[in-house]
């Protein structure tokens, strides 16, 4: 999400190539280990995981050519990926998206490009009102952020898009 309300989604190529995934391996696991059919399927499998792997860079490389030329400066949440995919529920989804990938790839199209790119710490970004300020407790399944403070209501990751360019402009 942008701090100017353009969404970006997730095109999720993996959960889309799962049944695919699960075909292959349910083949996999039924040939004799040291056969040629198995090496034939574990050399499909392979293709397949590559294909997902290339989709996704295709993704990031055209989102943030779009990004780096359509923007001056670009700020993002400093994420710890590696801790974000400890949550079992979330992990897959996280690794889907590839975050680690795109920042790196958006950071040296905007290093080559002469655009700046700004990393803010992320802690409380999606708790935090952009209008008032005030903390506002919330689950990760509650996707809309409303404040009894000031009676903002609004998306919750375009409230976090907003509070990131607060923080750079206030750093």
């Amino acid at each position: 999400m942008l701090s100017n309300g353009n969404k970006i989604l997730n095109p999720k190529h993996l959960q889309k190539a799962e049944r695919r995934f699960k075909t292959l391996q349910k083949t996999l696991s039924r040939k004799q280990k040291g056969s040629r059919n198995r090496a034939k399927v574990r050399v499909k499998l392979a293709r397949q995981h590559e294909k997902v792997r290339n989709q996704r860079k295709d993704f990031h490389h055209k989102v943030s050519s779009q990004l780096v030329w359509q923007y001056g400066m670009i700020v993002v949440e400093d994420l710890h990926i590696k801790n974000l995919v400890k949550n079992h529920n979330l992990a897959k989804c996280i690794s889907d998206v590839g975050w680690g990938e795109f920042i790196s790839m958006l950071s040296y199209k905007a290093e080559s490009a002469g655009r700046v790119l700004k990393k803010v710490p992320p802690h409380g970004t999606t708790q935090e009102c952009s209008q008032c300020g005030n903390t506002v407790a919330k689950d990760l399944s509650v996707r809309t952020h409303k404040c009894p403070h000031c009676g903002l209501v609004m998306y919750r990751d375009y409230n976090a898009a907003i509070n990131i360019l607060h923080r750079y402009k206030a750093s």
